[in-house]
């Protein structure tokens, strides 16, 4: 179902849905694609894939008000040949997300709560990004991770060691923002919100 919905001036959409449907009531939701949409997802054994393969195209109805193809290009970024969008595309366990603007490239990342963050918070972060945060407390923690995520989604070309590339600056927990600095790359300022069971953050 629709679990959270914003719009703004700009034309700008970003909406969450939560997978608590089987597959089948999720492809009863469509008519001129649902045979193509039915095909793709035979092609996944996992349940769990097939939720996230149909909610997003779920909200992509709810967004725009009708069935569209979302494709990848060589490096795995999505992208919509019959809009005019750019779009940036998130799943973690029981949620899909998708961000929508009409006039700028876009990164966003939900990431569930888990305290496995602990034990790859030393790979992911320096020792003077850990000291701009809390790094014994989990939300700090997964905020600078799906905050290093978004940015990947961002910008095309960063190393699969991404992280490397990407140094937190800043992290506000009363503006709900932070700052990092990309190489060779203008800095990013996002934007966050903590829901009851994720983070999520974007651009």
């Amino acid at each position: 179902m629709l679990y959270h919905c914003d719009r703004n001036a700009d034309g700008e959409i970003l909406s969450i849905w939560k997978m608590d449907e089987p597959v089948e009531d999720l492809l009863s939701l469509f008519s001129d694609k649902k045979g193509l949409y039915q095909s793709e997802v035979e092609r996944h054994k996992s349940v769990k894939r097939r939720q996230e393969y149909l909610s997003v195209r779920a909200l992509l109805l709810d967004a725009l008000g009708h069935e569209c193809d979302v494709f990848h290009d060589e490096m795995g970024k999505p992208f919509l040949p019959e809009e005019h969008l750019h779009i940036s595309i998130s799943h973690t366990k029981g949620y899909a997300a998708v961000l929508l603007s009409p006039h700028r490239e876009v990164g966003l990342d939900i990431e569930q709560f888990s305290d496995k963050i602990f034990h790859v918070r030393d790979k992911f972060l320096r020792a003077e990004e850990q000291r701009l945060i809390d790094s014994t407390d989990r939300i700090p923690l997964l905020l600078c991770w799906s905050a290093k995520e978004a940015i990947y989604k961002l910008f095309e070309g960063l190393r699969p060691e991404y992280w490397e590339q990407i140094t937190i600056k800043a992290l506000d927990m009363e503006q709900c923002t932070i700052e990092a600095e990309v190489e060779d790359r203008p800095s990013v300022t996002l934007r966050f919100r903590i829901f009851p069971d994720f983070v999520m953050v974007h651009n």
